[in-house]
């Protein structure tokens, strides 16, 4: 008696197993059969990016290849979607899935610039902050840090290497200002004060950084990024007591700080 109901406990199992198998398979044919009904795109804008918007990004969805609204969703292919979304200039990181009721939803990042290169040939481009090289958009322009001058490195050149490539390639480095560049502006953009006050970085003939700032009518020959926290210091402590006085921002043309421990300046 024992032995029949163990038979029938696990021929009930069995079927049950079965049946659940079978309703996860005809489940999963409904769900690979219904159409994809709508997508939805959410995007950061924050810190004023506005590279791209929801509209932009779906028509890139729908020019990628399939139309997507109307399809089954079996045919609809994210990984595809995703690849085509994270190869845009404008566009960091892309993710792609679909919901149970046929909805593709789509999250995307944008790319955010720090700095806007002008180069000696008069070609334009971005760094990230990331540190990778950005193209111009010609649907929004960043309201970021610029530099400009002696900067030889072309986009079409150089938007394959990250600043750190350049950074750990010693050939790439001595030919390069832009390591420093970034490292200049990711030190600005990180302090309120500094953010506020310098407009433009340029860069002149000997590869020494001259900020120009947005109070006073005078240039910073800063030099490289050695020591710079230390130089930034010895600024504000100038800029507190040295020149906290009506008039005094006017009386100076230069204000060196390639020195070690002194600030040279110039009067007009």
């Amino acid at each position: 008696m024992k032995k029949l109901k163990k038979i029938l406990f696990i021929s009930l199992w069995v079927v049950l197993v079965s049946g659940l198998f079978v309703l996860m398979g005809f489940v999963n044919n409904e769900q690979s059969l219904m159409l994809c009904k709508s997508i939805d795109v959410k995007m950061n804008q924050d810190d004023d990016v506005y590279f791209l918007d929801k509209i932009a990004v779906e028509k890139l969805i729908t020019e990628s290849g399939h139309p997507i609204i109307g399809e089954q969703k079996y045919m609809v292919n994210t990984p595809d979607i995703e690849r085509a979304l994270d190869s845009h200039a404008d566009i960091a990181k892309a993710e792609v899935h679909l919901t149970i009721d046929g909805q593709l939803k789509v999250n995307v990042k944008q790319r955010k610039p720090l700095l806007r290169i002008f180069n000696a040939k008069g070609e334009s481009y971005y760094i990230d902050n990331v540190g990778k090289l950005m193209p111009l958009s010609d649907n929004y322009t960043a309201r970021v840090l610029v530099a400009n001058g002696n900067i030889q490195e072309s986009y079409g050149t150089s938007y394959m290497y990250s600043i750190q490539d350049i950074g750990n390639d010693s050939t790439k480095r001595v030919n390069s200002s832009l390591d420093e560049l970034y490292a200049m502006a990711t030190y600005i953009n990180n302090d309120k004060f500094w953010k506020a006050q310098v407009q433009q970085v340029f860069v002149n003939n000997e590869k020494d950084m001259e900020l120009v700032p947005l109070v006073g009518d005078h240039k910073i020959i800063f030099g490289d990024t050695t020591s710079m926290d230390e130089k930034f210091k010895k600024l504000m402590t100038f800029y507190l007591q040295g020149l906290n006085t009506t008039g005094y921002w006017r009386r100076y043309s230069t204000i060196n700080l390639k020195f070690k421990n002194q600030i040279v300046c110039t009067k007009k």
